[in-house]
């Protein structure tokens, strides 16, 4: 199926043959086609977790979706998410999630999905306490974006990623990482993002064989505790140093490449592999690709130059020879469609991670994007 039609698909998740029945006018109104009706939750669990950019619209009745509903609304929440959400029920009134709750009338639900769709909220006039607050309060989740091998497909890694929801909307990760970590607040921030990825990917690694990588500024990464309260986060989970990876994110300049270089080599000790982030062209951090990273990504702004720009090319081969040369990984962020998929293959890269792989999900989504993804995506 073409990914724009899909964005065309309005599904609709209800047992309640009114709500069905306004919900096809619905659709026809708004889209001059047929809802496509789903039978369970887990169903459409399956629909909105699998590669790509999702639905356009889901209509949902919660009765309808079970035990499953807590599992859509989280994966519908996240920044990322492009499907409309529209909640309808029978008996109106109460509340979902904040989320408002429809009657069934073809005519305002035809007009939410319109509008469906979430604004990010905007930072609070004393956004440092309000994030200090939201770190102790349950406001930071976690949600994982898939990593497969290029060469076989096969799912290697999610990066956790951590979200702000705020009872109001929620934060864009671009506003508040940079907030935490000009607060003091980065400590804080990445102990739970990393307890909590132990959490929910130890229990899948049976089924699923995930590791999960976690960002983390330069400053935090040199700690020389930071081997320590890794392993308090991951203590009680089952998850071993050698499924949790670490990125160093590009936020501040490297002054000290001894330092970082003892830093890599503590944390490989440990059992962590540490990946370098963010690689630009001509982002002068050449002389950071000698210390002993066990890889490195590719930005999505370099990736998605690759199909038009040669010179980009000739970069993205060069440092894919630089990294089978010392046993290193290649990671190409931001393949967004089949085009840079075959790009970044064809230039040796070994991974990808894009919304053509998966979007950021929430844990419990994770198996029904990996049924979904081992039984297509790109060839």
């Amino acid at each position: 199926m073409q990914a724009t039609a899909y964005r065309d698909k309005i599904l609709v998740l209800a047992h309640d043959p009114a709500i069905i029945a306004a919900a096809q006018d619905a659709a026809h109104r708004v889209r001059r086609a047929p809802a496509l009706v789903i039978g369970s939750g887990p169903e459409v669990l399956a629909h909105l977790a699998a590669p790509g950019d999702g639905p356009g619209h889901l209509v949902c009745d919660p009765a309808a979706a079970g035990n499953s509903w807590p599992h859509l609304l989280a994966t519908l929440s996240d920044p990322s998410a492009r499907t409309g959400l529209v909640i309808v029920s029978a008996s109106p009134g109460r509340s979902h999630g904040g989320r408002p709750t429809l009657p069934v009338d073809s005519g305002r639900m035809a007009a939410a999905m319109l509008k469906a769709g979430q604004q990010p909220g905007r930072l609070p006039r004393d956004a440092a306490a309000a994030l200090r607050a939201g770190l102790s309060n349950g406001e930071i989740v976690v949600r994982y974006q898939p990593v497969v091998r290029l060469q076989d497909r096969r799912p290697v890694m999610v990066e956790a990623l951590a979200r702000w929801h705020r009872p109001e909307a929620p934060i864009s990760p671009a506003a508040f990482v940079p907030l935490a970590e000009s607060a003091g607040l980065s400590r804080a921030l990445s102990v739970i993002v990393a307890s909590r990825a132990a959490a929910d990917l130890a229990p899948l690694w049976q089924r699923l064989r995930l590791g999960v990588s976690v960002n983390l500024p330069l400053a935090l990464l040199q700690e020389p505790d930071l081997p320590l309260w890794l392993a308090r986060a991951r203590r009680g989970t089952g998850l071993r140093a050698e499924q949790m990876a670490l990125e160093l994110t590009e936020t501040t300049s490297v002054q000290d490449i001894s330092a970082l270089r003892r830093a890599v080599l503590r944390l490989r000790e440990a059992g962590h592999r540490v990946l370098l982030d963010d690689l630009v062209l001509h982002d002068g951090r050449d002389r950071l690709l000698g210390l002993p990273f066990a890889g490195f990504k590719l930005d999505r702004s370099m990736v998605e130059a690759l199909p038009a720009q040669g010179q980009v090319r000739r970069e993205v081969r060069r440092l894919v020879r630089h990294a089978e040369k010392r046993g290193q990984t290649v990671i190409a962020e931001g393949v967004s469609d089949a085009r840079l998929w075959s790009t970044v293959r064809a230039l040796g890269v070994h991974a990808a991670q894009g919304f053509l792989v998966g979007r950021p999900l929430p844990a419990a989504a994770l198996p029904a994007w990996w049924a979904g993804w081992r039984g297509g995506g790109p060839g």
